[in-house]
């Protein structure tokens, strides 16, 4: 896969902790795209995209476990519901 000029730029200007965080998006991105049958988009945008949520994560970080919120709200609407899920 060839990356353009500026994409290339954009990833040279990386922190090589922060570059990693973008090829592990990146490699997720594209095993997700096989795994499901249809090749990957344009490398480029998957590549920008990648680097713009490596720099949102660290604006706002994952809550840690114990502040997540794992429980149901008490209503359903069903409307909003995939019929896969329901």
């Amino acid at each position: 896969m060839k990356l353009a000029n500026e994409t290339m730029k954009v990833i040279n200007k990386l922190t090589p902790e922060k570059r990693e965080k973008v090829e592990a998006v990146v490699r997720r991105h594209i095993t997700a795209c096989l795994k499901n049958g249809f090749p990957p988009e344009n490398i480029d945008r998957v590549y920008l995209e990648a680097v713009e949520i490596v720099n949102l994560e660290e604006i706002f970080p994952e809550q840690p476990a114990e502040n997540r919120r794992d429980w149901e709200p008490a209503r359903r609407y069903d409307q909003y519901v995939s019929p896969k899920a329901a």
